[in-house]
């Protein structure tokens, strides 16, 4: 044996043994962290990975934490971190899972808030689901896939009249911040309560980047409507890291094809998609991957069509489910050619335009038809709806137009002018205040009623309450004949004279003269002020206002006769009235208290003496929900509270001196005249008298002075008709 070995012969045993080598799995398994922060990671070693797989890294603090494969290079992964990302440092074992990323699915998400990976956010304990879906699949082929044909009833008038959604669709919602986006999403969701479990559509909402006061809100909204029990809320909120935002609408999405693979049907609300773009870009950034316009990375539009091919209307071989997608996009200053707006917009099969202007002008939603469009169209009406609103779009953005046009011209044509007024008359029933779905039989009804001419002949300012009291006749009165209507689905001539039946029926019992417009205590500043300057001209905003109080026509020459007539004095008729009032009506003096409500209850109980019928309780309520919706304190020295009930030919009036002064505002001073009205809703013309006349009074010269030396109550009626006798000076 020798007692040295040469260095050539290690040489060829090392040799042979690298020729021979093969690593085991464990060795290729598993790597390194080589750099992290900001959410990313760069890790070494995981030869054999897949792009989107998920992997486990290893913390100093015995702690695990979760990523997800997104960048494959020549020798390092790129990998985006999940909660806990700022635990991960460098020389943190990474751990493959051989698993793509996926999500749990199923009947038990119904109900949860839960997080982009299905982990449950709503202390509800785990989801318990033995069914997982991928988070990014390819979207079903064209021969898996049918027309769009069976319309989603999103209970709204506007959108399911002229802008319509069907099963399968691709809808955007886009407009500017605070434009009333989501809330078209949430009356989406809440317009599917009615639906039999059959035909019921589960609801997917995905809330991206908001605030988690915001996801807690909609929370309860969902569940005080009654819809949270089919809904799934998947949250990835602005505390959280970029790549959750990134995954979740592909997760929400994932949950939601379970129901369209099993012949149900689905609806995904991704509220929105700025926000989840602008996550992606994050992310892009960060592993170095080129910028391009606006900073955006070049696979930008892949990532949002990739996403919503996958909604889609199965064919009836495949179970006939459908998924629909309802991404909502914010604009900035109303600016639709942006990069991300345009990009979804190619990609969507129709969008809905919110218009800030006509939001902040009381028209809500504030829709612009103009804009939207669906390219599905009556394919996803019913038949009654499309019989019925076919024209309405096109009436609609004309009358605009008009309208617009014709605010530059003094005198109008007769066809012109009732355009005007049928165009107004379509704008405001219209309008629908939030989580309000509607029946879309019910809608049909209104809208036959507008388009037909019915409501021409009433005031606008009418019309929501028309609708309200026919929809309480439809449910009542006239229930056999929706029941025939819904199951012709449409008009037939019969059904047609049937409607004009119903119609006609429900118009005897309307009497719209008789209905509470609101004449609340703004008004009544305004017009009290107005009134009290003898002008022999009326301007056409005090038009305006006093016909929401009159609800009578604005056009109309009796009317204006009839205020020309209250200002100037020259009402002979009323005028004797009033002073009457004035001379049987109860005057006091009160110091007990500089508190309104305490005076509030005080007027109630002496008020109810004289009414009979009304408790002090109510007329107490009445006055202090006048006095929030705004102060009835028209000046530091006098005030008018006021209320209008129910009743025939009543009118009676309070007057409380208080020398010392009521409080009726922290930031004003004490009131010390008040004149308490309580007018029936058919004395609306001699509430307009007294409201002139008062004002007339207080503001002559001499009130001030005189009203808080006046002895006693006797001298204080006294001093209210000498200066009511007076001339104008």
């Amino acid at each position: 044996m020798r007692n040295e070995i040469k260095p050539s012969e290690i040489l060829d045993i090392l040799k042979k043994k690298i020729s021979g080598f093969e690593p085991t799995a464990e060795e290729t398994e598993i790597g390194r962290v080589i750099q992290a922060g900001d959410g990313i990671a760069q890790v070494w070693g995981l030869d054999n990975i897949l792009s989107g797989e998920l992997i486990e890294i290893d913390t100093d603090e015995r702690t695990v934490v979760h990523g997800m494969v997104m960048n494959l290079e020549e020798e390092i992964v790129g990998v985006i971190l999940f909660s806990g990302y700022e635990r991960v440092k460098e020389g943190c074992t990474v751990r493959r899972t051989r698993r793509v990323a996926e999500v749990p699915a199923g009947e038990a998400l119904l109900g949860r808030v839960v997080d982009p990976l299905g982990n449950p956010l709503d202390g509800k304990g785990p989801v318990k689901t033995g069914t997982w879906s991928r988070v990014e699949v390819k979207g079903p082929g064209i021969i898996k896939r049918q027309n769009v044909m069976e319309p989603l009833q999103t209970g709204i008038k506007a959108i399911d009249a002229m802008i319509p959604i069907g099963r399968g669709q691709r809808e955007l919602i886009i407009g500017d911040r605070r434009t009333g986006k989501t809330t078209i999403a949430i009356d989406t969701i809440i317009g599917q309560k009615h639906a039999d479990e059959k035909d019921r559509v589960h609801c997917f909402y995905v809330a991206i980047g908001q605030k988690r006061s915001s996801v807690v809100q909609l929370v309860e909204t969902l569940r005080k409507h009654g819809v949270l029990e089919f809904t799934t809320i998947v949250a990835a909120t602005a505390s959280d890291p970029a790549s959750l935002q990134y995954l979740a609408p592909y997760a929400a999405t994932a949950m939601a094809e379970y129901f369209r693979d099993s012949g149900r049907h689905a609806l995904v609300i991704f509220d929105d998609l700025t926000k989840h773009s602008q996550a992606y870009r994050e992310l892009s950034l960060l592993m170095r991957r080129s910028p391009g316009r606006e900073a955006y990375p070049g696979d930008i539009f892949y990532l949002h069509s990739r996403l919503l091919e996958r909604a889609a209307k199965m064919s009836d071989e495949e179970g006939g489910g459908s998924l629909t997608a309802l991404p909502i996009v914010e604009t900035q200053e109303g600016d639709v050619s942006a990069y991300i707006p345009t990009n979804v917009i190619s990609i969507t099969d129709g969008q809905i335009f919110l218009e800030a202007n006509l939001f902040n002008s009381g028209l809500r939603p504030a829709i612009n038809v103009g804009i939207s469009v669906s390219r599905v169209g009556g394919d996803a009406q019913i038949k009654a709806m499309k019989q019925t609103a076919s024209s309405l779009r096109i009436d609609l953005a004309q009358f605009r137009e008009l309208a617009a046009f014709m605010q530059f011209s003094s005198e109008l044509d007769h066809s012109t002018q009732n355009q005007l007024n049928r165009g107004e008359r379509l704008t405001e029933i219209l309008k629908q205040p939030q989580y309000s779905p509607i029946d879309v039989y019910k809608q049909v009804m209104i809208l036959k009623a507008g388009i037909s001419g019915r409501l021409d002949k009433y005031p606008t300012a009418k019309l929501l309450v028309y609708q309200d009291e026919l929809f309480e006749y439809l449910d009542n009165e006239g229930d056999s004949f929706m029941q025939e209507l819904r199951t012709a689905s449409g008009f037939t001539d019969e059904l047609g004279k049937k409607m004009e039946g119903v119609f006609d029926a429900f118009e005897e019992k309307f009497h719209p003269e008789s209905i509470e417009t609101g004449i609340d205590s703004g008004y009544t500043v305004n017009l009290a002020m107005a009134l009290s300057q003898r002008r022999s001209s009326i301007n056409r905003d005090m038009l305006k206002l006093i016909e929401r109080i009159t609800a009578r026509e604005l056009a109309s020459p009796s009317l204006e006769t009839e205020i020309e007539q209250i200002i100037t004095g020259k009402d002979v008729v009323e005028k004797d009235r009033f002073e009457d009032l004035i001379e049987s009506c109860k005057i006091i003096d009160y110091e007990k208290s500089s508190h309104m409500g305490t005076l509030f209850k005080a007027a109630a109980k002496i008020m109810t003496k004289e009414s009979g019928d009304i408790s002090s309780s109510e007329i107490y309520s009445k006055l202090i929900e006048r006095e929030k919706s705004s102060s009835t304190a028209l000046s530091p020295f006098f005030a008018i509270p006021h209320i209008v009930v129910e009743g025939k030919e009543k009118f009676q009036m309070l007057i409380i001196r208080s020398k010392k002064g009521v409080n009726f505002s922290s930031s004003a001073e004490n009131v010390h005249a008040m004149f308490f009205l309580l007018g029936s809703i058919d004395q609306r013309h001699f509430h307009l008298v007294v409201l002139s006349s008062l004002a007339q009074i207080v503001q002559h010269p001499s009130f001030e002075k005189e009203w808080l030396s006046s002895k006693n109550p006797e001298e204080l009626r006294h001093l209210i008709l000498k200066i009511r006798k007076k001339k104008p000076e």
